[in-house]
Parts: C-alpha cells; structure tokens; sequence
C-alpha cells in the first residue's frame, strides 16, 4: 500500500511540472420534506421525508494548452436505500471527454460531457437533479480572435444499446442522434445575441427502421443598459413526434431584470409554451417541448411543471412570474418568488373544457454562505392549486400543498 501512494504521488509530481491537473469533488445532501412537491396532496396522503446525497469527484488535465481531458464519477444515493454490508456497486460515471486544442480558435471536444446554453432552457445540466445531465457527444467548437468573441459550436450524438455487428436497433427511452448548432456574438458592448438549432431524432416505437427526426429553432437576445437587462427567448418546433405525427410549437420567454441597489434584484417575466387544443386536435402536434433543458426552478421550485408538453398533458403553459433577491449580508441571501400558472389551451376533463387558471405558487429560499466553498441552503415553498390543477395533477386542492428543503453543497478543490 505504500509503495502504491509513493508512486501516486511522484505521478502528480511529474504531472505538474508537465501539465496542469486539478481534483476537486462535491458533496451535497439534502434533506426534503415533502407534502404536496411536484403533486397535490390528496385528503387521505401522508407527508414524505428523505435525506438524498451525490458524491462527485472530478479530475482535469491540460498538457501544454493543447490537450485537456476530464473525467468525473459520481455516488447517487436516498440515505438508508442500501444496506450497510452491501456489495453492490454504487458509483457511475458522470464525465469522461478528451479535447484537443488545434489552434487558438479552434477545438474539439469527444466524450460524455454537459452540455449548456444560454439560459439551459433546451440544452442543461439540470444540476438540481441528484443524476444531472450529461450527453455521449463530439463537439467542435470555434471562438474569433476580435473584440466580438463570436463562438460557434457544432455537436452530434449518435446512441447504440449496446455493441452490435449488424443494424442499428436501438432499445434505449432516448434519442437515437442528436445534432446541434450553436452560434453566439456580442453585436454591441450592450448586447449579446445566441441563435440555437437542434435535430433530435428517435426511433419509432414500433418500427425500428423508422428515425423521426424533431427541429426546434432558439434566438436568445440579451440587452443591458445600466442596472436593468432585458432577455427574450422565441424558438419553434417542426419535424415529427416519435410516433410520425407532423409538429409545429412554440415557445416564448421574455423577462426583465432589475438592480434597484446593490442589494436588491428583482425579474419581472413570462413564459409560454404551446399546447394541444383538445377541442380541436388538428392534424399537428401543437405542444413544445423542451428538449433537454433546465428542469427545477424555471417554473418554479416545486417541480409541477419540469418536463414538457408531459406535465401539462400537453395542453402547454403559460407562467407570468416574478422573482426577488435580497443580499441581508455579505453571506446571506434571501430571495422571495411568485408564480402563476396558466393552460395555454383547452384542455378536457370528464367531457368539459377545464378553466384555464391552474393555481399559485409562492417560493422562498435562504442562503448562507459558510465559507468559499460551502453553502448551506434552505427553502420553503407553497402551491395554492385550482381545479383544474386537480384535473391535470390529480390529488386536492383542498389541501396544503407544500415542501421544504435543507442542503449542505460543499465543493473542495484538493488539487
């Protein structure tokens, strides 16, 4: 054993003197209480609590700003899931990319990787999740040499089941290839502009010989002026669902954000996605979806609407909200939210077209900052649903519906 660290140790050594390496991990346990998160409370349920807890430890290198690779292995676990003697194997691979550096503008990237942009509305990390986000892909990527910094990122993905000699039959609940472009500029000091296109493909459920390939279409435009940024978001979407049935959806995010002093912040906004009418269905699927995007908090914290068109029944969204952050301290953070929660179209339940009002939320979360690399965070949040919530939840609406949070994210670099 000790010749083994003696030997790990001179690795380092020589690894420094040669090349850049960093190791650094994350811990982050949460504990939850959960009485109405993601679904109305119904009069007979009880309250859920559970301690979740992900453990990652990732490692980069850079030889000679020409080389560069990553690799980051994660435990994901419900406190008490496992028994204490268990054999069973509990850590997954999170990260594992090599980049190579051709010139000063040009790179590619290959390997399982995260994937954002923009605000991560379509393509995310979704860090909140305990597994995150991470995508088998090839990038290219190309950044100018002027005062614009325009950058252009090229990624294609390409799934297999498993290790194959003939066909490409893939078995996988996952887009068979996905393939996306990416350009973004400064087209002044003040703004900064993003257009995104993405082609995501699956294979039909029933014919494995049929690849049914989805476009959306993103702009992200960004303007500041003084304390006040102003953000809007357009995309649409055609080309086929999974089972071939013609698309075309939209979406739209418009928000303004505000510094009224240095210690307050406030985000006055929209956002809407298109739906189904189920009045009248039409030949197309009218009902966006957005793709591999940011999940918690966009629509609030309590995750009722994290996945769509599924979560709306496909009758789409419409979220006027508005969002406040208050620095009490060098510290602490305190920021107080308010959603309202809307059907873009009709959606029928028991025969009868539903009120379009969903419901209310309201979130509040605390943050203290232990230390440089510690954060502890704490949160409470209430949904006030309608009937309507209760036709496309399910559960009461009779009840509180509400959720609280406690987590501890600490992410030491010990190399």
């Amino acid at each position: 054993m000790k010749r083994n660290i003696c030997f790990f140790t001179l690795i380092l050594l020589f690894s420094q003197v040669n090349a850049q390496f960093s190791m650094e991990a994350q811990l982050r346990p949460r504990a939850e209480f959960r009485d109405g998160y993601r679904l109305l409370p119904a009069e007979d349920s009880k309250p859920a609590g559970q301690v979740n807890q992900r453990t990652r430890l990732t490692l980069n290198y850079k030889h000679e700003d020409r080389i560069s690779a990553g690799i980051s292995i994660q435990d994901l676990r419900i406190w008490g899931q496992d028994p204490q003697m268990t054999t069973e194997p509990s850590f997954g691979l999170y990260e594992a990319w090599v980049g190579l550096q051709f010139t000063d503008q040009i790179s590619i990237k290959a390997g399982r990787q995260e994937l954002r942009y923009d605000n991560q509305r379509l393509l995310a990390i979704n860090d909140w999740a305990l597994t995150g986000r991470t995508h088998d892909a090839l990038l290219f990527q190309y950044v100018s040499a002027g005062p614009a910094k325009t950058r252009l990122h090229i990624g294609s993905a390409f799934n297999q089941s498993h290790n194959r000699l003939f066909g490409t039959d893939y078995e996988v609940n996952n887009y068979k290839i996905l393939n996306f472009i990416w350009f973004n500029t400064n087209l002044s000091s003040s703004t900064n502009t993003s257009l995104l296109a993405i082609a995501d493909g699956y294979q039909h459920p029933n014919k494995p010989e049929e690849l049914n390939v989805r476009f959306t279409w993103s702009g992200f435009l960004t303007y500041q002026t003084g304390a006040l940024q102003l953000r809007l978001n357009p995309a649409y979407q055609h080309g086929k669902t999974v089972t071939g049935q013609g698309i075309s959806a939209f979406y739209f995010m418009t928000e303004a954000d505000y510094s009224f002093t240095g210690r307050i912040r406030s985000t006055l906004g929209i956002e809407l996605f298109s739906g189904n009418d189920a009045g009248d269905p039409g030949d197309k699927f009218n009902a966006f979806s957005d793709l591999y995007g940011v999940g918690h908090g966009r629509n609030g914290f309590m995750d009722y609407f994290t996945s769509f068109p599924a979560h709306t029944n496909n009758a789409g969204l419409i979220n006027p909200f508005i969002r406040n952050n208050f620095r009490l301290s060098e510290q602490w953070l305190l920021s107080a939210d308010l959603h309202l929660f809307f059907l873009q179209n009709n959606y029928i339940h028991q025969g009868e077209i539903v009120d379009n009002y969903l419901g209310t939320e309201i979130d509040f979360t605390l943050n203290y900052s232990f230390n440089s690399f510690t954060r502890i965070i704490m949160g409470y949040s209430m949904m006030f649903g309608t009937e309507s919530m209760e036709a496309i939840k399910g559960g009461s609406k009779d009840e509180l519906a509400h959720w609280a949070f406690v987590m501890i994210r600490m992410t030491p670099k010990f190399l």
